[in-house]
């Protein structure tokens, strides 16, 4: 399998609001593989009626930070020795 195909994206979902910052989200809370991403990303910008303020976009899902097991500093390990619960 080719290392493309491998690869997880989020289609995220941008409204723009004139009264405050943008908002973004992952439309439907997926993961997709790139070809049914961008069949849905299609799809979305197809039927979106609202283009001005609404927008689609794919990002790709990045495990790097997840795939490693976290490692406590030493700080951190002090402030929990420190709470009395």
């Amino acid at each position: 399998m080719n290392e493309i195909n491998e690869k997880k994206f989020f289609i995220v979902e941008k409204k723009k609001y004139s009264f405050t910052h943008d908002n973004y989200s992952i439309h439907s809370n997926n993961v997709y593989d790139l070809t049914t991403a961008v069949k849905k990303l299609l799809a979305l910008d197809t039927l979106n009626e609202d283009r001005k303020n609404t927008s689609y976009h794919l990002q790709e899902v990045n495990f790097s930070m997840v795939d490693k097991p976290l490692v406590l500093t030493e700080e951190v390990k002090e402030e929990q020795s420190e709470m009395p619960f």
